[in-house]
């Protein structure tokens, strides 16, 4: 049986509130927080100055039986309909950050990617092999050492 786009949606939405939590959570890495220059220190009392970094965020939430066996970063390469795939969208410049997440015992484990990072270490940009997936579509799969490696992990509970 082929999974439907209905049947996908459907268990993402499931997980969107806890995703939330943790995003909550990781605020401040989608903020800076900077010392006031002279001027906003001497005429508007302003001491530090915050700016949210923020962006769109992509989420995916794996189920527990992967998050057990599988702990890499994956993205969809190929789709059934021959449609613009997330790989295309990513490397378009699409989505600032990239909550990935494993279904746990007590919760969710799980990495906060900075999607600007990771694109200007070319990591997208390298041809991988592509893996199926029982629905017809493909992925990529990137080790989560090499996104360590270049600085892409900007927070992670695993």
């Amino acid at each position: 049986m082929s999974t439907t786009f209905q049947e996908y949606w459907d268990y993402s939405q499931r997980h969107i509130p806890a995703m939330i939590r943790i995003l909550r959570a990781n605020a401040m890495h989608l903020i800076s927080v900077e010392i006031a220059d002279e001027h906003q220190d001497t005429k508007e009392s302003t001491d530090l100055v915050v700016r949210v970094t923020g962006g769109e965020v992509a989420v995916r939430t794996r189920r527990k039986q992967y998050g057990k066996q599988y702990r890499d970063f994956t993205i969809r390469s190929k789709s059934r309909c021959g449609q613009k795939t997330e790989l295309d969208k990513l490397r378009e410049g699409f989505a600032r950050w990239y909550l990935y997440a494993w279904e746990a015992d007590y919760g969710y484990d799980y990495i906060l990617v900075d999607m600007d990072a990771v694109r200007s270490a070319g990591i997208l940009d390298v041809n991988r092999p592509e893996r199926c997936n029982r629905d017809g579509t493909r992925f990529i799969a990137i080790d989560l050492a090499e996104l360590r490696q270049h600085g892409c992990i900007v927070a992670e509970l695993l």
